[in-house]
């Protein structure tokens, strides 16, 4: 991704010069101008120069940020896919909690307590070995179908290898993924544990070797 044309071009019409003008006075050929600003090619060297003159940019300072841009986004390149920002990873969480809790949680809770006053007051919450077995029940479904859960499907995500890129879409390898995360968000590790990631993982995520991505379209 580069910016150097994307600058060029919003500087150029800044001092109100056409693509024909800025090629005359630089001296450099208008289908390379057009091909500059259309992101076709990159200009370096003494082509680069001649335009920054033109246009009062100082050449290193553009180059710089044009460095920088590119670092940041490959940076968010893994295996040929964009992975998911933290964002929408902690939205497709809450969508199928959401889900889950109307479904699934709240039923469960309320089938378990005696009274509706014990259910209002969480007499039987959630327990930790329902949300393992929960969690790989999920895993082992949804994978398949999904390569991811609920919550991934939704918001137009998948999971994939970190080694291979490969997508995770095994029974055997969404029912452990699935239940790290049910295990671990009793101790709020995987929220806590993303914010900071460089790669956007959770802790279930490195344990599992796993990335969260945007799916191609």
């Amino acid at each position: 991704m580069s910016i150097i044309g994307k600058e060029i071009s919003k500087t150029r019409k800044l001092k109100g010069l056409t693509q024909e003008e800025l090629a005359e006075l630089s001296k450099v050929n208008l289908r390379t101008i057009q091909r500059i600003e259309n992101n076709e090619s990159e200009p370096r060297g003494k082509t680069l120069k001649l335009i920054c003159e033109v246009l009062d940019i100082d050449v290193e300072d553009l180059i710089n940020s044009n460095k920088q841009i590119e670092g940041d986004f490959n940076n968010n390149l893994v295996h040929g896919y964009k992975l998911a920002s933290k964002g929408k990873r902690f939205l497709g969480s809450l969508l199928e909690t959401i889900i889950y809790s109307i479904t699934i949680y709240l039923p469960y809770t309320f089938y378990k307590t005696s009274s509706l006053n014990g259910f209002v007051n969480g007499e039987h919450p959630i327990g930790f070995g329902f949300a393992a077995i929960f969690g790989l029940i999920i895993g082992a479904i949804f994978y398949p179908m999904f390569s991811g859960n609920l919550g991934h499907r939704i918001i137009g995500l998948k999971v994939i290898s970190s080694e291979t890129g490969d997508d995770y879409q095994k029974a055997t390898e969404g029912a452990i993924r699935e239940l790290l995360k049910g295990v671990f968000s009793f101790f709020l590790i995987p929220i806590i544990w993303v914010l900071w990631d460089d790669k956007n993982q959770n802790l279930y995520d490195k344990l599992s070797k796993t990335y969260v991505v945007e799916k191609m379209i």
